[in-house]
């Protein structure tokens, strides 16, 4: 028989069995199912395909073969998976061009102008499924939302360049070579998103910070801890890096 697995994320517990995976449902489930359904019927597999629900009311969804990475070891910080990265979010991305959300889909970020696409909403190490050193699929679609190309490559490139202060325990890389890396994640990424990510960045920390502190005045435990655990702090410190390094991160851009 089959044996049940446990993993703890940032916010959830999810289970699997077999090659179907168990997690949390929230009022956004539904319309994230339609996504997932519509980007499959568009011939992109690397994201887990919805199963229904169980029982006790957790989503069900496919399990993706690989390996997923909480942090960035020295081995993953190859151009390979850099730019596996930034070819899978574009792909993704043009999967989900004709989909059609319905104006009264409760999605966990807010719809962003101009809705070119369908946000993952947090395309991170963490949420990226990597096999033979590439990334080959994204999973955990709850912050996934309408918004622009550059957005969601804005979340991304901040966690795979990285775009973190020296005191992050993430970063790595000088600003120079964080600006180069920058630059080969959005030539990957192809034509839509070019230097103007340097100056989303900051503000799409700002807003991931707007929701964690809101998320934790509504009583959301999780959002609590890790304020108190120093995420925030760390966002902002990320934010004040960006801007200060902003002219050498994207002279990159001028640079082949």
């Amino acid at each position: 028989m089959t044996e049940w697995q446990e993993f703890r994320g940032g916010v959830n517990v999810v289970r699997r069995h077999g090659d179907v995976v168990h997690r949390p449902a929230s009022p956004a489930t539904p319309a994230i199912h339609r996504l997932l359904r519509h980007i499959h019927d568009q011939g992109f597999h690397g994201v887990p395909e919805p199963r229904g629900f169980d029982a006790d009311g957790n989503e069900m969804l496919t399990f993706l073969d690989g390996e997923v990475h909480n942090a960035l070891t020295p081995d993953l910080r190859s151009p390979e998976l850099l730019t596996s990265a930034a070819t899978l979010l574009r792909d993704l991305h043009d999967a989900s061009v004709t989909f059609r959300p319905d104006p009264e889909d409760p999605w966990l970020f807010p719809v962003r102008q101009p809705a070119e696409v369908m946000c993952h909403g947090d395309a991170a190490q963490y949420n990226c499924v990597v096999k033979d050193g590439a990334a080959v699929g994204f999973i955990d679609f709850d912050a996934a939302h309408p918004g622009p190309r550059v957005w969601d490559v804005a979340y991304t490139v901040y966690r795979f360049a990285p775009l973190q202060a020296p005191d992050n325990p993430e970063s790595f890389g000088t600003p120079h070579e964080q600006g180069r890396r920058v630059a080969a994640f959005c030539r990957a990424y192809g034509p839509g998103v070019g230097a103007e990510v340097i100056d989303t960045v900051p503000d799409r920390l700002q807003a991931l910070i707007d929701f964690m502190r809101d998320q934790a005045a509504r009583g959301n435990e999780a959002f609590r801890q890790h304020i108190a655990d120093g995420h925030a702090d760390l966002y902002e410190a990320d934010i004040r890096h960006v801007r200060a390094h902003r002219d050498i991160l994207r002279t990159a851009f001028e640079a082949r």
